[in-house]
């Protein structure tokens, strides 16, 4: 993807920015904004469920009645 073609994919996502303000990136850094983008207009329910340990301040809390 060139350059151009980057820039016009960010602006398809983020019509908030400017072209002019884009070209002062260079490729790499604009295709690592693209590829956060990306990520980040992607649904949710692409990702993958995560599984969090219960944390052991909260058990000890709900253990003492504090929560």
């Amino acid at each position: 993807m060139t350059k151009s073609d980057t820039m016009a994919e960010i602006v398809r996502i983020n019509p908030t920015v400017s072209a002019a303000f884009l070209a002062e990136f260079s490729a790499e850094q604009l295709s690592e904004y693209l590829d956060r983008l990306a990520g980040l207009s992607a649904p949710k329910s692409s990702y993958p469920a995560m599984q969090f340990a219960p944390s052991t301040r909260r058990q000890a809390a709900v253990a003492a009645g504090a929560a």
